[in-house]
């Protein structure tokens, strides 16, 4: 009963992220990308991600050692704990991207000054999609991974 749990845990931990991610690919950076600099420091500046980075990054983090605990304890044999690894692996990814790329380059951008233009804002804003790029595949590959655990699992 508990490795069940455990599982939709896991599989709703590497979900959320994946919405989450997926959203902001789809409509929040397509829009950002889209506003003159002036507009684009003053949105990014309005969006509180203090809230939201501290959940996601726990969140991750739990869920990848749970996935790594599972590799070890859910059973069904290599198969299955090679998938758990990947899953957590996946979530790993998710939070070296948004960790070392994304949320060092967003505390910067809340300290610019909308009327002056900072000369490495495209840079920093191509660095901070692909990152963003990056941890959506991660977590991408951790929902498939956990999800194929979970499947041959129940088999």
């Amino acid at each position: 009963m508990g490795t069940h749990i455990l599982i939709v845990w896991v599989l709703a931990a590497a979900g959320i992220q994946l919405g989450t991610l997926w959203i902001m690919k789809l409509s929040i950076l397509p829009m950002l990308n889209s506003l003159p600099y002036s507009r684009y420091v003053d949105v990014c500046q309005l969006i509180d991600m203090h809230v939201f980075h501290p959940i996601a990054v726990w969140n991750g983090v739990i869920a990848a050692g749970i996935g790594a605990y599972l590799a070890f304890t859910a059973g069904g044999g290599a198969a299955v704990a090679v998938l758990f690894l990947l899953g957590s692996v996946g979530m790993t990814i998710v939070g070296l991207a948004s960790e070392g790329f994304n949320r060092p380059i967003w505390r910067q951008i809340e300290k610019w000054d909308p009327r002056l233009t900072a000369t490495d804002w495209a840079e920093k804003r191509y660095r901070w999609h692909v990152a963003h790029q990056v941890r959506t595949y991660g977590a991408i590959g951790a929902v498939g991974a956990y999800a194929a655990a979970a499947i041959v699992l129940a088999a």
